[in-house]
């Protein structure tokens, strides 16, 4: 049976819990759990005493918490893939009208924050933009010769959580042949949460199939998709990555944002990469004059409202609200 698993911070220690009550949306909600006893330190570790003893997280004492006090259910140490352009309609607004090939990089795992923290737009970024996803977690190590059957795909899968994979425009595109890596990986730029929702091996493949993710930008809804429009789906995207790396339990493969984003692959913009190829500062420079033309990107005190749902069980996954805040230093 699936559960949706928090976790939390209180009296400078964090902690487990299994929800007993609806999942939060806001920071201020009142979220009931049953606390799961465990040591468990970290996501990975925490997989492995629900693998071992399923009924651990029925044992412990009731609590209500506060929403704000949630951490990312997925812990720092975690490796996180991501698959780019894995919605058609985000393809085609990028440019990329026909997928031929999976397209992954990674992320920072100490990009990842709470679902109610603040985003932190570093001072040098001008085109900050948000980006809804689904994060697969996975159960079971991946390796060398690793063929994940779609039917099998709840022995390597653990659960999902809800992600806004942040990404500075101008860093990606910018520096030296582009950098993914750099233009995504600040800190608070992966809010994940509020909730692991773990499920059962038998449940798995249907859940991946029948998940809906929506964001808002300071209330106007801007995306919008069903995880049955994946173009590369978990079974295949574990057994391409199986080839290239080893993954483990805890790690998190982020499936990639549907359209709706603010920066688009303009014809002009496709132009300026061709042109500038090699010249940083002038492809940066008109880079951010060609984006701008697209509309605001995100500014401080904007807010951006992340939701995740099962549509197959009806059951609201809860949600996400962060604002947007400048760099202090």
């Amino acid at each position: 049976m699936a559960h949706c698993i928090v976790r939390y911070v209180e009296a400078d220690r964090a902690g487990w819990g299994r929800l007993t009550g609806p999942a939060p949306t806001r920071a201020a909600d009142a979220v009931e759990i049953v606390v799961i006893p465990t040591q468990a330190s970290t996501t990975r570790d925490l997989i492995a005493d629900l693998e071992r003893d399923p009924a651990i997280s029925e044992r412990g004492p009731r609590k209500t918490i506060v929403a704000a006090q949630l951490l990312s259910p997925v812990t720092t140490d975690a490796t996180l893939v991501c698959q780019g352009l894995n919605y058609r309609d985000h393809a085609a607004e990028a440019g990329h009208h026909a997928r031929k090939e999976n397209l992954f990089f990674t992320k920072a795992s100490s990009s990842l924050c709470g679902p109610y923290a603040d985003i932190i737009k570093p001072a040098r970024v001008e085109l900050l933009d948000y980006e809804v996803e689904i994060g697969v977690v996975l159960r079971k190590a991946i390796s060398r010769g690793v063929v994940v059957e779609p039917d099998e795909v709840g022995s390597y899968v653990a659960g999902v959580v809800l992600c806004n994979d942040v990404s500075a425009r101008d860093v990606m595109f910018s520096a030296s042949f582009f950098q993914w890596y750099q233009g995504k990986s600040y800190r608070t730029f992966c809010p994940a949460g509020p909730v692991l929702y773990h499920l059962e091996p038998s449940e798995v493949a249907s859940v991946l199939d029948s998940l809906e993710i929506a964001l808002r930008w300071n209330g106007a809804p801007r995306q919008a998709a069903r995880s049955s429009d994946l173009i590369y789906k978990p079974a295949e995207t574990l057994t391409q990555l199986a080839d290239i790396m080893d993954l483990g339990p805890g790690d998190m493969v982020l499936t990639g944002t549907p359209g709706g984003v603010i920066a688009r692959g303009t014809p002009k913009l496709i132009e300026v990469f061709r042109t500038h190829l090699l010249d940083d500062n002038s492809r940066r420079d008109a880079m951010r004059a060609e984006m701008k033309t697209l509309g605001p990107f995100l500014q401080m005190g904007d807010a951006l409202t992340l939701t995740l749902r099962d549509l197959r069980s009806g059951l609201d996954l809860g949600g996400q609200h962060c604002q947007i805040v400048d760099e202090v230093r």
